[in-house]
């Protein structure tokens, strides 16, 4: 039995993360709390790279790439999760599971599934509203994991690029360098994606 999972909306007013309905995918918050959301935890150095110009630079570079606006629309909403439950970084994810093992003789892989089930059961609502089928493409996945590298490389040079671990792939055909926007760009990028990829234009609604 699941109980009700109260969590803030930005008028103080609260939504059931355990039962997420279309009418609580507002897309100008997603954007505001993704431009303000850090990859990597922050812990680069300079100022915070966000998860917003993540969704914004690797949808992007995969309009460079494939040309197709139905892979582009999905990675820029495959961290839109986010914006309800934060940035879990993988590292955190592992030590939770590592910690859990540890104390309750938990499998590790039940965390990681426990993960993925919780920005899946987001994720259903959030494609829903934005008229796209639950299941993500795997070039989608896959742009995840090369962005993955670039941003390593650009953030954390050579040394951090050294020790990812992650697979060798091919790095994306950005539009520009990835040089950390200020969050009110990187919310504005979003939004304009929003409307060049899916169609939906917040802006002109408000």
């Amino acid at each position: 039995m699941t109980s009700e999972i109260l969590s803030f909306r930005p008028d103080g007013s609260v939504m059931d993360l355990a039962k997420p309905l279309e009418s609580d995918i507002h897309w100008p918050t997603i954007a505001s709390a993704l431009s303000k959301l850090a990859r990597f935890n922050g812990i680069n150095r300079g100022p915070m790279y966000s998860v917003a110009q993540h969704c914004v630079m690797g949808a992007d570079a995969l309009a460079n790439e494939t040309g197709d606006t139905t892979l582009c629309a999905y990675f820029l909403l495959h961290d839109a999760h986010e914006a309800f439950i934060g940035e879990w970084p993988r590292p955190a994810v592992l030590f939770l599971a590592d910690a859990l093992y540890r104390m309750h003789d938990i499998p590790m892989h039940f965390v990681r599934d426990a993960v993925e089930a919780v920005k899946a059961r987001l994720d259903q609502t959030i494609y829903r509203k934005a008229g796209l089928p639950p299941v993500v493409p795997y070039g989608v996945k896959e742009m995840d994991e090369r962005m993955l590298r670039a941003e390593t490389a650009l953030l954390f040079g050579n040394n951090g690029l050294k020790n990812l671990a992650v697979r060798e792939l091919p790095m994306p055909k950005l539009t520009g360098a990835i040089k950390p926007w200020a969050p009110m760009k990187a919310e504005e990028a979003w939004l304009d994606r929003l409307s060049r990829y899916l169609g939906i234009d917040c802006r002109a609604a408000a």
